[in-house]
């Protein structure tokens, strides 16, 4: 299957910088010889997005520091009738994945239900560094389908005003469950025979750098709930300095730390 890869990178500081573009550093062993999308968000990583699309004649396309990743997701799906591969910022290929292939409106690795504290439960959830979206039409029908009834009207530009692709709680014997946030999650936990869950094959194809985007918000929210943060740390450390093998593991540490 052609894929058309779409990269969206967002930088929230300066130290994030190096870990938030690994994706277009290591592009070309995971899709050789194509042409991608950028999606720069805000202002941090636009020189280098800039440089790297200008050097290998990819398309660069630059947002608003208030786009959010879920609404751009939708963003890109809705505007599309071909197969697209949406791919965080924050992605390390150590192999060829552009001959994955599905035959459901898409495929992605998923994170295990996980609590955040005692009280607060994040459920089971699509993993955002890669999704190939190989239905787009049937996956924005099925979201019109899923919101027909939802208060309020759509709108040209409600991917970007909206908060329907947000993220979703509910409250069970006195314990929060959230539905991470976007179209994605929101297929999923409706129907989750409309995607396919990646193989380990697939999986040991690429990594992505956790938090890398916002490392230091998101270290220290960890933190703050009582996680050891510090394995992780060690990962993305490693993919600062472009250590792609020192960055393997990452995913199992932070598994680890999360449960």
């Amino acid at each position: 299957m052609d894929w058309s890869p779409q990269i969206i990178v967002k930088a929230e500081d300066d130290i994030s910088i190096p870990s938030s573009v690994t994706a277009l550093k290591t592009f070309s062993t995971g899709f050789p010889d194509t042409k991608a999308t950028v999606h720069c968000i805000g202002s941090k990583a636009f020189p280098f997005c800039k440089e790297w699309a200008t050097e290998g004649g990819h398309k660069l396309i630059h947002h608003l520091e208030s786009t959010k990743t879920s609404q751009l997701h939708y963003e890109i799906v809705k505007r599309t009738r071909l197969p697209v591969a949406i791919i965080a910022g924050t992605t390390v290929f150590y192999d060829d994945i552009s001959d994955y292939s599905t035959t459901k409106m898409f495929g992605a690795d998923t994170i295990p239900e996980w609590n955040v504290t005692d009280k607060i439960v994040n459920i089971k959830s699509i993993e955002k560094t890669i999704i190939f979206v190989a239905q787009p039409i049937k996956v924005i029908n099925k979201l019109e389908e899923l919101s027909k009834n939802c208060i309020g009207q759509d709108v040209a530009t409600e991917g970007r005003n909206s908060s329907k692709w947000g993220s979703q709680s509910v409250v069970m014997d006195g314990k929060v469950y959230k539905q991470t946030s976007g179209i994605f999650n929101m297929i999923y936990n409706w129907d989750e025979s409309l995607f396919t869950n990646f193989s380990s094959k697939t999986a040991n194809k690429y990594d992505t750098v956790f938090g890398g985007s916002s490392v230091t918000s998101t270290m220290a929210l960890l933190e703050a709930v009582g996680k050891d943060t510090s394995k992780v740390m060690g990962h993305v450390n490693a993919a600062m300095n472009e250590d792609w093998d020192g960055l393997k593991g990452i995913r199992e540490d932070f598994l680890e730390m999360i449960s």
